[in-house]
């Protein structure tokens, strides 16, 4: 048989439950991004694409799935925030670049078991904690950085640049590259209208 807890008991047991699940949740991407100084985005009405050839030293290869998923959750952005695809002249050039590596990560060193329960006719509960030995709590995972950047047409320079780091599947999991998409470019100024 088992007795019924007491309300502070019970309340206890949800808090530590939800710390728990706080802890085992992954963090969101980390994203930065930086305006040039005296640069006025804003005022920009248009944007196109920067094309691989205008890039010193690389040649034009073939669109990927990832890369497919990346410019049109840019785009999707960019249109969000008021400004509008061109294909030619446009007030800014937008280029984004991936670069895949693998990072460790130290998980959370510390480990809480909660148990309840009854046996016969006592109550009882428990807590334990323990703490990994060795590389026990270092995990190794690809994050994927994608970089994000607006070039003035005119004057061609950089006006803005953004980035984010996190696990986006190496930009295949179009739901992962629209979340780091609309974090890198979260701080992109809005068209003024």
């Amino acid at each position: 048989m088992i007795l019924p807890m007491r309300g502070s008991a019970v309340v206890l047991l949800f808090v530590l439950l939800f710390v728990l699940l706080g802890c085992a949740t992954s963090a969101p991407s980390k994203t930065e991004s930086v305006i040039a100084p005296g640069a006025e985005i804003a005022a920009y009405a248009s944007f196109g694409w920067q094309s691989a050839s205008e890039s010193p030293g690389s040649s034009n290869p073939p669109l990927s799935i990832a890369d497919a998923n990346i410019h049109n959750a840019i785009r999707t952005q960019l249109i969000e925030k008021g400004y509008r695809e061109v294909a030619e002249n446009p007030d800014i050039r937008i280029s984004f670049e991936t670069a895949a590596y693998i990072a460790e990560k130290v998980s959370n060193p510390v480990r809480i078991g909660i148990g309840v329960g009854s046996w016969g006719g006592n109550v009882g509960g428990g807590v334990s904690t323990s703490v990994p030995v060795g590389s026990q709590g270092v995990t190794s995972t690809t994050e994927t950085r994608l970089t994000i950047r607006a070039v003035d047409q005119k004057s061609n320079r950089e006006v803005w640049v953004g980035t984010a780091t996190g696990d986006i599947k190496q930009g295949l999991d179009a739901g992962a590259v629209e979340k780091a998409v609309a974090g890198t470019l979260a701080d992109f100024p809005t068209k003024g209208r």
